[in-house]
């Protein structure tokens, strides 16, 4: 079930929109002109634009356009990095081995070299303005990859805060706790290592496991009007406070009777899979992208949109390289996904790619 529903936004003139790859230079610009204020950045997946607007009305807060796919792997990469998904080379969760390796791999067990160009990001800014780069790795810390390593490079990592996740799985936990986690995470990193120099402090909270289960019900609500209120008292305090997210959610359910129909698919012509949520990628052995892709389109159903890879990933790009030949993007409610989700991303609906650039100062 899904329900917004917080005080109203106060009316005026729209902001100018930002893109994902801006968020870098952004933060950069409020890092400067607050020399001497820390910042705190709340990364809250899963989080989209109408839910941010319902429930931070104090707040100043941006539409900030999601990578495509919309999903955590791309968009928080773009985000911290300021690079495109074409350029950093993460365009989702499964797709071709780093380095022309043989076979897939899922971005949260890939360890190693060659999995992306990037190097500078947030933490290596904030160090160039002479700040103390502090990561909390909240629900990322059971996430440990070369993904998450190129994410959080030059941070100072803190550990030992969990929200949403415990033992590396969803953990269902009051929203009142789920806030009171994240205020403690935050107040006691700064009393412990945010002191002598102001710094940057970037905290993950996965909200987006509980969305996927739940929708945007009355537990993301409290959460994050909480939240709100906790960014809103750091400000008054001198903090500079900035909430940001990678993407959106819709409702999805699962289609077994897809899923058989694109494992017979496969044996017969012959393709792997790759992607994840609501864009999956395939990759042909028998036929090149457009015969495949004329093959696949009168046997999908309506709500499956069949697309060739260049059409969403720059030809010749790092991303490019890795996806298959042929995307399948959901248009509807009913696609792949875990059967225990009822929200899901990685498409192109408005849902999933608007999301908040907010800010408390």
């Amino acid at each position: 079930m899904s329900r917004v529903s917080c005080s109203a936004p106060a009316a005026g003139p729209p902001a100018p929109q930002l893109s994902v790859t801006d968020f870098r230079a952004e933060l950069a610009r409020l890092m400067a002109a607050h020399a001497d204020r820390t910042v705190v950045v709340l990364a809250l997946d899963g989080v989209n634009l109408t839910a941010a607007q319902a429930c931070w009305p104090t707040a100043e807060t941006r539409l900030m356009r999601a990578a495509a796919p919309t999903t955590s792997s791309a968009c928080w990469l773009s985000a911290l990095t300021g690079l495109d998904v074409a350029d950093h080379g993460v365009p989702g969760v499964v797709f071709s081995a780093p380095g022309g390796a043989d076979g897939l791999v899922n971005f949260l067990d890939h360890h190693g070299p060659g999995l992306t160009p990037a190097e500078g990001n947030v933490f290596l800014d904030a160090t160039a303005l002479g700040r103390t780069p502090l990561a909390v790795l909240g629900d990322l810390e059971h996430y440990g990859s070369s993904w998450r390593d190129a994410l959080l490079a030059h941070a100072r990592p803190v550990t030992g805060h969990r929200f949403y996740t415990a033992g590396g799985t969803y953990r269902r936990r009051p929203a009142a706790e789920v806030a009171d986690r994240v205020r403690t995470a935050v107040v006691e990193t700064l009393a412990r290592r945010g002191t002598g120099q102001p710094c940057l402090l970037w905290c993950y909270v996965e909200v987006d496991q509980h969305v996927h289960r739940y929708g945007y019900d009355d537990h993301t609500v409290e959460v994050l009007t909480a939240l709100g209120e906790f960014a809103a008292s750091l400000a008054t305090g001198d903090i500079v406070v900035v909430a940001h997210a990678d993407h959106g959610l819709v409702p999805t359910v699962h289609d077994a009777a897809l899923a058989n129909l694109l494992g017979d698919l496969g044996r017969r012509h012959g393709f792997a899979m790759g992607g994840a949520g609501r864009m999956r990628w395939l990759y042909p052995t028998r036929h090149d992208g457009p015969e495949l892709a004329a093959l696949m389109g009168p046997v999908l159903p309506d709500g499956v949109r069949v697309l060739l890879a260049d059409e969403v990933f720059r030809p010749g790009s790092l991303a490019r390289a890795r996806v298959g030949e042929v995307l399948l993007v959901a248009e509807g409610k009913a696609f792949l996904t875990d059967p225990a989700y009822c929200y899901d991303h990685g498409s192109f609906a408005p849902e999933e790619t608007d999301t908040p650039f907010s800010v408390w100062r």
